[in-house]
């Protein structure tokens, strides 16, 4: 998308719950309340799942073979925004509502405010050939599911892993090419 849209997110808020607290919280839910999802509890949430936390640029979960070959984009009322965690800013992919694009019939995707889309770049996971590269891109989607869970636990957001979607329409939707492979999705908004 040329002449892309460039948001600087707010600085996220602490999370301060305790481990053993948020993991007791953690469920998946899909009943949301249409509210829009404040911008510094979003970049907690994007910091949680696909940030920095070291300043050599390491992530916050675990990358086989440190490829960051998945990749946090957000899907709202306004469009879809590629997360760079070094910046902390999200730049348009896409304009327009396409949530419904991150859904093959589960109608409360519309109701939710935000949608992230777990995206492989294929580029980026070159050096994960075969069955056992395809298993790390999904064990490393994993580890950000659920490290966006536990962060909407301890933040009282509602969340609900998903993956069932069009890889290719949703793709499209996105604005993406097929040098990219949504992955998984989650659904994120505060609770009905």
């Amino acid at each position: 998308m040329s002449n892309a849209v460039v948001r600087k997110l707010a600085a996220p808020v602490e999370i301060n719950m305790p481990l053993v607290q948020a993991l007791g919280r953690r469920r998946s839910s899909r009943e949301f309340s249409p509210a829009p999802l404040d911008e510094p509890l979003l970049s907690a949430l994007l910091w949680a799942c696909a940030g920095n936390n070291l300043p050599d640029g390491r992530r916050t979960v675990p990358s086989a073979l440190d490829c960051r070959e998945v990749k946090a984009y957000v899907v709202d009322a306004q469009g879809v925004w590629r997360y760079d965690p070094s910046e902390n800013t999200l730049t348009q992919t896409a304009v327009g509502d396409k949530r419904a694009a991150t859904t093959a019939g589960q109608d409360f995707v519309l109701t939710a405010p935000v949608t992230i889309v777990f995206v492989q770049e294929k580029a980026l996971s070159e050096p994960l050939e075969g069955d056992g590269g395809l298993l790390c891109i999904c064990v490393d989607t994993g580890c950000m599911i659920e490290a966006a869970q536990l962060a909407c636990a301890a933040m009282g957001l509602a969340s609900v892993p998903r993956a069932w979607f069009d890889a290719q329409t949703l793709r499209q939707a996105m604005g993406l090419d097929e040098n990219f492979v949504p992955v998984m999705t989650l659904t994120v908004g505060f609770p009905a």
